[in-house]
């Protein structure tokens, strides 16, 4: 017994030093950081004239603001099913209101690096239901329109009600009689430009009235026939426009006398047959001082009700801009100033003097949000170009399917692939600066360069910068141009044609749809050394490209592969392969392919390994793998990795088919009797079963003792060995190690197969005078049979440092050391353990059951180093990091001992988990939707995060100190810290001191007002205390100056009780005790509880000495 406790207590391994666990902290730390690519499901969108800033809202109730590349702010609604309707500014004060739909508004404040919520206001009943907006240009008050049609007043500064009303009846006493029944909901309300006490009021029926504030009446009534969608005045307020529902807009004027009579007859500028909605229109002034229109919808119904367009028209040009998707919101901006963003002396207070110092109504572009993209206009270019997008960009334009990082790209190809993707976009974008250019960018430290491949449905490769906190497009490989086919073949629409009416331009990248789904990019790879390119697709085909520097004509070399040769019987049910162009194909500069292969049977490329100092890449399928000489080029080697006895051909459907439904049912019911007869025996031989006799209950205890000290293990099946998906290759690695001798390490080739089978390969590989003359050998040399039959996730050579050897060329070009001398290892990665073998015996080192402990299984894996100072030096190690099916991400040492388990992605999110990729710095990117990519570090030193801040006036700056104390985040008085700025994870509180204070102002009742204050956290669930606050006020009302003295003490419980308000009158001292309780975060400062505690108290005054018929004192 004593010799297995000590055998257990040393397989467990001893608990880490205090010295390691600081370590531990200094190198380790789990963090969301900043998020690449376009909001999911973007909803709402903003502009602040003077701030220069844009606000996007999405309907997972996401807040997301942006300046300059790199300023990035980020809020969440408390509510996530809750989506974000409309936004609005309140201009140059860093502060904006959102609108859910759930009919709560909330304002927000940007405290320089951070997005806070403070308040919010929720609305009931039906009649109060909002549809329309409108912020008072001198920031005071917002103009709330409802579906009952009366007009509330909300204070921006408090978020509470004005009584000032706009009420319905009484706007309607001198409107036509059919409108007085019901004009409908309050469509649209603008501010006149140079009055801003008079305002437009718009009826969803088609009713307009200009309403004065100051007499509470209205000066003009205008009537359309048509149901309304929107209005915009023009900058003078001599005249207003409004756009109904029948594809028209009508402008209106009101300078004269009142009038109800259109200044022009109602144009609808796509009929006259029956026309879309015109939902939004807006008058401008361009830079040359012409009247631009600008409006989205009015298409014909009848053959245009598909299309997603807005229209801008100015003189003799007319341009109906088609987006893929449907238009959200669009803005106007002026030109941008040297400085970005200037500040303003004074606080404007009508929309005119807000147009004088942002000179607002001059439209230089134009910025619309679609649901899929955002596309900004130049409207100073003489062909109205898009802008190139600095972020913000559709990761998405055709589907993403998988994903590649890459690290330390070499400045050579970093440099040649950013000239070739400035080529590619020449003269299609304007070259005019950013217009969002608000807010301030701290630091730009150049990093080193890391890049992002993405592969794409329909074919293409897309590389991303994401070396910063900016994701920027670098380049655009597409592989479609390689193939032909009837249903592969180049877009020739005429959609520029000079006849055609409405006049369409095709603006915009989302694209979803794929003309033939067998282009689906499946696996890619970089060297980031080379540059050389390696695409596997879902027909079978491999594309190996180099980076060039100028257009060249060439024909592309071909190399067939039938992995499946050997097997007489084999049939394959599935796709047919791709057509190769034959021929000199012409490729413009950069990426340009050398050769293609094509494995048959043309199953989806499983698995992508390359090694340019070798010259060789290796593709795996659902089949066995394929090894090819890249340089000559040429295939070295197949290896069928089917069952003998399987002529089925896995991996051409998603369901086996040779195994029969009935099969199927047939074996589940064998598991089932299986494990009931297994219960069975468990409970008959159970020890406290009455009978047994009390000798063999002894003998089976001692039995027993020895799985008492083992650690608790879930029973683990092994998979059956007639899988049909097991023949599937999960990986590839290359890697010069000693695997016949432990003289001479030789260039060695590893493939992990789904049914747990390794098999290392020996390459002999000639001296590089040699190598386009002798050629390359490959034969099978070991093979190994995991136990459990677990897919082979990973496979890694360690050296004697257990450092995984450096990758191809990295010790050629100086890149990374020589490896350490000692002892190769081979760490093998299946999805339920990591174990380690030695080289080249292959005998068992040490393990880590990670399905048996936990439960879970591994789906990527992957090393990367961590770095610290630690002790005044630089101390840097080598971890293995894991992403298992539950989200979790591992990170192991080299000896297996884990340091850090942090619940990355959620476990329902499986498309983030299958896209999630590491960096070698213990950085992570994954698709947090379809749109989005979430970065996150494991890394306490290597963090990604915007280092921005947000200049406001000093107008806005005592505004803003005036009127609100510092707001509470978390129940703390604390500025937020740099690390939490841009970490969705970072709580964010909807209360301040303020809230509490008008809490307190409420009329008071008979019964106490309970202090129950929640303090809301956005994302992250963390534990909360309830503190029973108890105060003791004692006055003694036989001192001169009534001096009162007060005790509070807290405490905590886990329980709530009600408030208790207690008088007593005793030898001329009055006492009152009250209790309270407060719900908070876990670790809130008690003086903080007890300063909101103190703020809810009603003051206790000094009574009056009774008269000797008088009753007993009260309390105020």
């Amino acid at each position: 017994m004593a010799g297995r406790m000590l055998k257990f207590i040393r397989g467990k391994g001893q608990q880490p030093s205090a010295e390691r666990q600081k370590l531990q902290n200094e190198l380790f730390a789990f963090r969301k950081t900043v998020q690449h690519g376009f909001p999911h499901r973007a909803s709402a969108l903003a502009w602040d004239p003077l701030l220069r800033l844009s606000a996007i809202g999405t309907a997972t109730g996401a807040l997301k603001v942006y300046g300059r590349p790199g300023v990035e702010l980020y809020g969440q609604h408390t509510n996530p099913d809750a989506a974000v309707t409309q936004i609005h500014f309140i201009p140059g004060t860093g502060r904006l209101i959102s609108l859910c739909d759930d009919n709560s508004l909330h304002l927000w404040e940007i405290n320089e690096k951070s997005l806070v919520e403070l308040k919010n206001h929720a609305f009931e009943g039906k009649n109060k239901k909002i549809s329309a907006l409108c912020m008072e240009s001198s920031g005071k008050n917002l103009l709330l329109g409802t579906e009952g049609g009366n007009i509330y007043t909300l204070d921006a500064n408090t978020f509470t009600m004005n009584e000032d009303v706009i009420y319905q009846d009484v706007v309607m006493q001198n409107c036509p009689e059919d409108f007085k029944v019901n004009p409908g909901a309050v469509e649209s309300i603008c501010e006149h430009p140079k009055a801003p006490t008079r305002i437009l009021i718009g009826y969803n029926r088609g009713l307009v009235v200009l309403w004065d504030r100051q007499s509470a009446t209205p000066t003009h009534t205008f009537v359309s026939n048509q149901q309304l969608e929107s209005l915009c005045w023009n900058d003078e307020g001599e005249h207003f426009t409004s756009s109904h529902n029948d594809g028209s807009f009508v402008t209106w004027e009101v300078a004269g006398a009142a009038s109800d009579r259109p200044l022009k007859e109602p144009v609808t500028p796509y009929g006259p047959y029956p026309c879309k909605a015109i939902t939004k229109i807006l008058n401008r002034t361009s830079v040359d001082g012409e009247e631009v229109t600008i409006y989205a919808g009015g298409m014909p119904r009848a053959s245009y009700s598909d299309k997603y367009t807005v229209t801008v028209q100015q003189g003799e040009k007319h341009v109906a801009f088609d987006f893929t998707s449907r238009v959200i919101d669009f803005f106007t901006t002026t030109p941008v100033p040297p400085d970005g963003a200037p500040l303003q002396e004074e606080r404007p207070l009508t929309p005119a003097s807000l147009q004088l110092q942002s000179v607002n109504q001059v439209a230089a572009a134009l910025v619309v949000l679609v649901e899929e993209e955002l596309v900004v206009i130049d409207l100073c270019d003489a062909k109205w170009r898009p802008l190139k997008l600095p972020y913000l960009v559709s990761i998405h334009a055709s589907a993403v399917t998988t994903a590649y990082l890459v690290d330390n790209v070499a400045d050579t190809v970093y440099d040649n692939i950013v000239a070739a993707g400035e080529k590619q976009i020449e003269d299609v974008y304007s070259d005019s600066p950013w217009p969002i250019s608000g807010g301030e960018v701290e630091s730009a430290d150049a990093a080193e360069r890391q890049i992002l491949l993405t592969g794409h449905e329909d074919g293409s490769v897309r590389f991303w910068d994401v070396s910063a906190v900016v994701m920027t497009p670098l380049y655009k490989y597409t592989t479609s141009h390689l193939f032909s086919g009837e249903e592969i073949g180049e877009n020739n629409d005429s959609q520029n044609d000079e006849e055609e009416w409405p006049p369409f331009r095709r603006v915009g990248t989302f694209d979803p749809y794929s003309d033939d789904p067998r282009l689906a990019v499946k696996r890619v790879i970089l060297c980031p050394l080379s540059g050389m390119l390696t695409i596997g697709g879902a027909a079978g085909h491999i594309v190996i490209a180099s980076l060039k520097n100028c257009p060249t004509t060439a024909e592309v070399k071909s190399i067939s592969v039938n992995i499946v040769s050997d097997r007489d019987g084999f049939v394959w049910k599935g796709h047919d392969q791709l057509t190769l162009r034959s021929g000199a194909l012409t490729f413009s500069q950069g990426y340009q392919a050398s050769a293609v292969a094509q494995v048959s049977p043309p199953a989806a490329i499983t698995a992508l390994a390359a090694h340019w100092e070798w010259g060789v890449v290796c593709a795996g399928t659902a089949h066995g793998l394929a090894l090819l000489d890249a340089l000559a080029p040429a295939a070295l080697l197949h290896k069928c990795t089917l069952n003998p006895h399987d002529h089925s051909g896995a991996g051409d459907t998603p369901i086996s088919r040779r195994k029969s439904f009935k099969k199927s049912l047939r074996e589940s019911f064998r598991r089932l009797r299986k494990g009931r007869s297994q219960r069975r025996q468990t409970t008959a031989a159970s020890p406290t079963s009455p009978t047994q006799p009390a000798k063999k209950v002894a003998e089976k205890i001692a039995e027993n003792e020895a799985e008492v000290v083992k650690p608790i293990e879930r029973a683990v099946e092994a998979r059956s060995t007639d899988d049909a998906f097991g023949s599937m290759v999960r990986c590839l690695y290359f890697a010069r190690t000693f695997l016949i001798s432990t003289q001479h390490s030789v260039p060695t080739l590893w493939a992990g197969t789904n049914n747990g089978t390794v098999y290392a390969f020996t390459i002999n590989v000639p001296s590089a005078n040699k190598r386009k003359d002798e050629p390359l050998t490959c034969q099978l040399a070991k093979e190994i049979q995991l136990k459990h039959r677990a897919p082979v996730i990973s496979i890694t050579v360690l050296d004697g440092a257990s450092v995984p050897l450096p990758d191809p060329l990295e010790v050629e070009r100086g890149v990374a050391p020589l490896p350490e001398g000692g002892t190769h290892r081979v760490l093998i990665v299946s999805e339920e353990q990591f174990k380690v073998f030695t080289l080249p015996s292959l005998k068992p080192h040490n393990k880590y059951k990670l399905t048996a402990h936990e439960g879970a299984r591994v789906r990527r894996t992957a090393f990367a180093w961590f770095e610290c100072a630690s002790g005044g030096e630089r101390h840097r190690e080598w971890c293995l990091l894991c992403l298992t099916n539950l989200g979790d991400c591992l990170l192991l040492a080299a000896d297996l001992r884990r340091q850090l388990n942090a619940a990355a992605v959620r476990k329902e999110d499986i498309n983030g988990i299958s896209s999630l990729c590491f960096s070698k710095r213990g950085e992570a990117l994954y698709l947090h939707s379809s749109s989005e990519l979430q970065r996150i570090t494991l890394s306490a030193t290597k963090v990604t995060r915007a280092q921005c801040h947000v200049l406001l006036s000093p107008w806005a700056v005592a505004l803003k100190s005036a009127a609100e104390e510092a707001p509470l985040t978390n129940g703390e008085h604390k500025e937020e810290s740099a690390d939490a700025v841009h970490d969705v994870t970072a709580a964010s509180a909807d209360i301040t001191v303020d809230s509490v204070r008008d809490h307190t102002q409420q009329p008071s009742t008979d019964l106490p007002n309970e202090l129950n204050i929640n303090l809301q956290n956005s994302q992250v669930n963390t534990s909360s205390m309830v503190v029973k606050t108890t105060t003791r006020t004692t006055v003694n009302e036989n001192s001169a100056d009534g001096a009162a003295t007060t005790t509070t003490t807290t405490t905590t419980s886990n329980s709530t009780s009600e408030n208790i308000l207690e008088h007593s009158r005793e030898e001329g001292v009055i006492t009152r005790i009250e209790t309270g309780t407060v719900t908070v975060p876990a670790g809130t400062d008690p003086k903080l509880i007890l300063e909101m505690f103190d703020r809810q108290r009603s003051p206790l005054t000094v009574p009056v000495p009774p008269a000797a018929t008088a009753a007993a004192p009260t309390e105020s």
